[in-house]
This record gives C-alpha cells, structure tokens and sequence, in this order.
C-alpha cells in the first residue's frame, strides 16, 4: 500500500487534476470545494468559478438525484450510481451523464467525492446497435415469412393452373382439396404470427405438478441419453397461473435444450423464491423463479439479443416462433422471461409474481 504521506499536496492535486473522469468534491450541503481540470472542461466553467458554488447553480437543469447520494453516500457511507442522468449546462448545452459518487472523510468533516462523465456517444453507439439488431431481425423475418408463404402459394398456383384445362371431376376435386389444404396452411401461419389470443384461465395449483408433466413428456422424447435433473423448492406456495399454458412454455424450453444438447448432456429444471424480483418497469415483488439450465454448446451470439423475435432461430427448417410466443404467454401472466448463455452453459429464468 501506498502511503499518501509520502506525496505533496501538490503531487496529490496534479494526479487529480490528469484524471480524464471529471471529479468534484462537494461538502455536505452540496457546495463545490474542488473540481479538477476535466470538470471544468464538461461545465465549460474556470476552476475559479467553480468553488464554493451550490451544486444546482452550475446547471439551468439537471436530473441528478441528489436526495439520493445524499441518503447513500452522506448518511449511510455507501457509494451511489446514476447510470443515466440529463443535464444542461449554463450555456444551455446538452448531455447525458453517468454519476458515481462515495464519502470522504478528513479531518472529521464528511464530503461526497462526486465522479462523472458524459455518456452521449455510448448512448448513441447503443442506439445505432439496437437499431441494427431491429433491422436484422426484420430482414430475418421476412425472409421467413418469405419462405414460409412461397411453398403453399405454389401448390396454391400449381392447382389454379391445373383447373384451367378439361380435368375430369376427380382431379377437380384433388385440386380444390390442395387449395384448401394450402390456404390453410396461410392461416396457420398468419394465427401463429398473431400469437396467442386467448387470455389465460388462471387457477391455484401447484407450479411442480406441470413441471412433472414437462419431465415426462421431455423423457418421452428423449432419445439421447440426456439427464433430467429436478430442484424443486418444495416450500413454494400455490400459485395463480394458467397451468397449462406455463407448462407449454417450459416443455418449449425444455425440448429447445434437449435439440442442442448431445449424449450425455444434462437439463436442470429448479423453482426458487425470488423475494425482490424486479421486473423491467415495474417495482419490486416477489415472484416464482423456474430456471431451466443446460451445458450445451450455448446460443450462437448472432442471434442472442434477438431471440424473442419471431422467425429468429439457428436450427434448420425452424420457424423460431416458440420462444416468441413463450414471451407472450409469460407476459399474459405478468412476468417476465431473461436468458443467459455461454460456452458450456444457457440458462433461462421465468419470474411469475405471486398474486396480491
């Protein structure tokens, strides 16, 4: 460990003020007490200008939560994150910033070190990345669709073609029974694009029950040699759920892992608590977790941040509307669906909140 006696206050102040993070240090009633060279750069300010100023002063707006690093890091010592903040300076400029802030203290007077750095050209790199993911996964679906609707208009086309000469009343009828076959197969297409549109039929039951009818459809097809391994939390309560439509979510998953899974891979299927499961959006409640894992080869990365889209899948001949519509029905339910995945290792967490 370095002893910081060693150093000039000189020395020390150069350090800071080299830092490319704009660093300030504000006192507990939030006036500025030192701000280095890349604060004053942000602000567009002199470091003379900056000290002894009210924090707010230095923004016509600003959407830092002071309250909050004020009860984290003043109060209770804890270092506090704004990942995204706006703010608008005094010479009306524009940014977003990410804000880190942590006590200090010295000489037994406490101080809030407050780090910050503008975040506009990450944000718009994120922006431009998932508009392209958007694009893609549009492109994808309609080369799907593409795909999908070429073959039945084909049959459809061929057997127009076929009536348009003297066909006796057999072929007539072998004919109109291929139109029917075929545009039924478009509808088919069009009521699984739409998704699900029947609401849910909630009950009480008992989330292990359908899990064990999962295990013993997934045994049944299970051609492989892949293992099944259950970790129930037997202290789960009943649940308010549409049985079988989370039951056809999880076989989903299920039989997902076992196409990509080889001999000797295992699938495990575990139930949890989450006390403060916090949904995208939504405030903090708790929830049932049923995690399925497998130690296959993992989601090819190309595909992963689309892959609740319909029409996005890597396996030949698929139509990738499962997981799509496991999302739907999850939603139907409140919940929520994330999935992780690596080399070795996909895991996907269900969160279904308990009922109030």
């Amino acid at each position: 460990m370095i002893d910081n006696k060693n150093f000039s206050p000189e020395l020390l102040d150069a350090i800071w003020q080299n830092q490319t993070t704009a660093i300030m240090l504000l006192d507990k009633k939030f006036n500025v007490v030192y701000a280095n060279t890349s604060t004053s750069e942000l602000l567009g300010l002199g470091n003379k200008r900056l000290l002894d100023q009210p924090f707010d002063s230095l923004f016509n707006y600003h959407s830092i939560d002071l309250q909050r690093i004020k009860q984290y890091s003043l109060i209770e010592g804890l270092d506090c994150q704004q990942h995204r903040a706006d703010v608008v300076f005094s010479d009306s400029r524009h940014a977003k910033v990410a804000v880190s802030t942590r006590q200090i203290k010295f000489n037994n007077t406490l101080y809030i070190l407050f780090e910050w750095r503008q975040t506009d050209d990450e944000i718009k790199h994120d922006q431009a990345s998932n508009q392209m993911h958007q694009y893609q996964a549009a492109r994808n679906l309609i080369r799907g669709l593409a795909h999908e609707i070429k073959n039945p208009l084909g049959g459809i086309r061929g057997a127009a073609q076929l009536l348009q000469y003297e066909v006796d009343q057999q072929e007539r009828d072998q004919c109109a029974e291929l139109i029917i076959e075929q545009a039924d197969r478009l509808r088919e297409l069009v009521d699984r694009l739409l998704g699900p549109n029947q609401l849910p039929q909630k009950s009480y039951g008992n989330i292990h029950q359908s899990l064990e009818s999962v295990v013993r459809l997934s045994t049944l097809d299970n051609c492989s040699n892949i293992s099944l391994v259950k970790d129930y939390d037997p202290s789960i309560p009943d649940v308010f759920i549409d049985q079988g439509k989370i039951q056809q979510v999880v076989l989903n998953i299920v039989r997902n892992a076992q196409q990509a899974l080889v001999d000797g891979g295992e699938i495990k299927i575990k139930t949890r608590i989450n006390h403060q499961h916090r949904r995208p959006g939504k405030a903090p409640k708790k929830a049932l977790m049923i995690q399925i894992s497998d130690n296959g080869p993992g989601i090819d990365p190309s595909v992963r941040e689309t892959l609740f889209y319909p029409m996005i899948t890597n396996k030949e001949g698929g139509s990738g509307l499962g997981l799509s519509i496991a999302q739907t029905l999850i939603d139907q339910h409140d919940g929520y669906i994330e999935c992780d995945s690596w080399p070795g290792h996909t895991e996907f967490n269900i969160y279904l909140p308990f009922a109030d």
